[in-house]
């Protein structure tokens, strides 16, 4: 049932979400939202958004777009959280504020809007927001961190209501562990209905301007304007158009980008200059180049979904203290994609793919670095392997109606795959415009800085899948590790990897030595158990006193079980005094890990009511949902507690930060 929320102080109505389904008669019951007192001219929209990996800024981009094409005599702009010295200038009365904001390593603001959340949500200074206007779309998963869901959206949107900032419509949450571009276009369209209501200076509502400018668009075919090659504009480029007549398709909706004719035809590894600095602002800042020292399989029999293990060198150690790394940490990679697709793609284009977009005369929004090739920019920044946004499907398919979810993210189909079964030609500007940037990926580091100082071990296992449609998928990242090679010490030659280090201070050993520990992992989810194994043995070396600590492992099978001798070196130097190894299948005595620790219930209520802490690590968000069950079970159990009281005493050990989980 429609229902809105009124806030009779202000004589707001504030919208729930509803979804791009909902038909607008469940918003016509009211007149329309009042984001100001004045109807003397729109209300100014601005979009102000915090990205670490560029999807809020996508997002952002994707919104003011639609805003122009619908109301394009409405004042509209776009900054980044870090664009404005002066926090403070980010808020202004009059206007109404679009916040987005991602979650950046574990329960972090993005690096880009560190300065902006610090000063409005630790400033006990901060003035009074009375009569600002705002909403929030946050950007999170529920595949990792899950307590940390969203949080940086949510304390924003909670914090901003505490200063006496008016919301006006409910926090939107993007959850990447499903379908993030879904989320965001239901949102989208519930935030245009409430735009859509409010009236323009003349008192006319702009959703009737909407509605022919969309027809004039249209015209009597009902679908979205496109940029397909037979009606789409034309310009003169030569030396970097491949049509006899040197002209190009350009984009009748995003601005035309400066091209220049190639000047070679080569194509980077990465993007770092010849002395190994980051000469653009695609790669974060700390972002440096890493050797390849060795990439093997970490087990014999495990086939092609076996894990494998690489080990990279901090290149720039001697000299960058940013390079020093604890256990617990994550080495951040950005992927390039598979050179057959990134052909393919190319093939789609009528430009040189070697063909350099200029430094000089872009458009402010182009989303990637200049500088770089066609064929770079696809390499490197585009990610051709995430799904298409809902928008860019419209666009494609030329229709308006889609199920997303049905059509597009459950069967995994990329932009190559839209565009090769409709046969669509798309120009660049339509393209890079719209494609989702690359994200770098996550991976535990499996080694310690106190151990390995220079050098950084990682475990990975290469995704490989077919869809519901019979396509056969592989991961980019994953399969662009598995093909860094190693030739060996006769050569000097290294495959490189650009990364940074993220630090992961909420998944630290004790400070305290004597603290037992309990360790529970399963498949990749070793990595970071490698991690704390090996700096509790640096740490013996160095003679230090430890507690006790057990771990708990689960593999597929017996094929799968990796690191075997560092568990067997810890437990012969008193590092570890326990271990159990389950396998849930190929083994007669096939368990699961969470069987074994219902069977050691007891061992574990005294671990905890001994003031000892637990690491709980899986690739995997169910496992980490099984082992909570699991937990719950064993309180009631051995603790004589009843279901209420163990969810509270599990929420207390997760506060405390008695249970750490590294679930990505």
């Amino acid at each position: 049932m429609f229902r809105a929320i009124l806030q009779q102080s202000s004589g707001r109505v504030v919208l729930p979400l509803l979804g791009r389904q909902c038909l607008r008669q469940n918003v016509s019951r009211f007149e329309f939202v009042r984001f100001s007192t004045s109807t003397a001219q729109p209300q100014p929209i601005r979009i102000l958004y915090a990205s670490q990996t560029g999807t809020a800024k996508l997002f952002a981009y994707q919104l003011s777009e639609e805003l122009s094409d619908h109301y394009p005599n409405r004042e509209i702009s776009v900054k980044g959280w870090h664009e404005i010295n002066n926090p403070a200038e980010l808020l202004t009365t009059g206007s109404l504020h679009v916040f987005m904001t991602s979650v950046a390593g574990v329960g972090e603001p993005p690096d880009n809007g560190k300065k902006f959340y610090s000063w409005i949500m630790n400033n006990e200074n901060n003035p009074s927001l009375n009569g600002l206007d705002y909403c929030v779309f946050g950007l999170g998963s529920t595949a990792g961190h899950l307590p940390y869901y969203n949080v940086i959206g949510k304390n924003l949107d909670k914090r901003l209501e505490e200063l006496g900032a008016s919301r006006v419509l409910e926090i939107g949450l993007g959850d990447d562990g499903d379908c993030i571009e879904d989320d965001f276009d239901n949102w989208s369209a519930n935030f245009m209905d409430l735009v859509g209501d409010a009236p323009d200076a003349e008192g006319t509502s702009i959703a009737d301007e909407v509605s022919v400018a969309q027809g004039e668009a249209q015209g009597e075919t009902g679908k979205p304007a496109t940029s397909q090659e037979g009606d789409s504009p034309r310009v003169k480029c030569p030396g970097v158009a491949l049509a006899d007549d040197e002209t190009r398709m350009i984009s009748s909706k995003y601005s035309t980008l400066n091209l220049i004719p190639r000047k070679t035809d080569t194509v980077r590894h990465h993007l770092f200059k010849e002395d190994g600095s980051n000469p653009n602002s695609f790669y974060v800042k700390g972002t440096l180049k890493f050797d390849v020292i060795s990439n093997k399989h970490a087990e014999i029999n495990g086939g092609e979904s076996g894990m494998n293990e690489m080990e990279v060198m901090l290149s720039e150690y001697s000299s960058n203290k940013m390079c020093n790394y604890e256990a617990g940490d994550h080495l951040v990679i950005y992927p390039v994609n598979s050179q057959c697709v990134v052909e393919a793609l190319l093939d789609n284009l009528d430009v040189d793919r070697h063909a350099i977009i200029s430094v000089e005369g872009q458009p402010e929004s182009y989303p990637f670095p200049t500088g770089l090739t066609v064929y770079e920019t696809l390499s490197h920044c585009a990610d051709l392997g995430a799904l298409v946004s809902p928008n860019f499907v419209r666009m494609i398919l030329q229709r308006k109606d889609i199920d997303y979810k049905a059509e597009i993210a459950h069967p995994r189909r990329t932009l190559i795959d839209l565009l090769f079964q409709h046969q669509r030609k798309l120009s660049l500007e339509d393209l890079l415009f719209q494609i989702a940037p690359m994200k770098p990926r996550y991976y535990s580091i499996a080694s310690s800085g106190v151990k390995q100082p220079s050098r950084i071990r990682l475990l990975y296992r290469k995704i490989k899948y077919v869809t519901s449609l019979g396509f056969q998928r592989e991961g980019v990242c994953t399969s662009y590790l598995s093909y860094k090679g190693d030739l060996g010490n006769q050569d000097t030659r290294k495959a490189n990897l650009a990364a940074y280090i993220n630090r992961n201070s909420e998944f630290r050993l004790p400070k305290e030595g004597h603290v037992p520990i309990l360790m529970i992992a399963v498949g990749c989810g070793v990595s970071p158990i490698r991690a704390l194994l090996e700096e509790r043995v640096a740490l013996i070396e160095s003679g230090r006193r430890l507690g006790s600590a057990r771990l708990f492992l689960g593999f597929r099978t017996p094929d799968d079980e990796v690191f075997k001798a560092p568990v067997e070196e810890a437990i012969k130097i008193g590092a570890l005094d326990d271990v159990s190894v389950t396998f849930a299948s190929g083994d007669k005595d096939k368990r699961l890990v969470t069987d074994v620790l219902l069977d050691e219930g007891e061992y574990v209520w005294n671990h905890f009511e001994s003031g000892g802490v637990a690491f709980v690590c899986g690739g995997a968000r169910s496992f980490g949902a099984a082992v909570e069950d699991v937990l719950l079970k064993i309180f009631q159990l051995h603790g004589s507690l009843d279901y209420s009281d163990s969810e509270q005493y599990l929420r207390r050990l997760i506060n405390e930060k008695k249970i750490m989980d590294e679930l990505a």
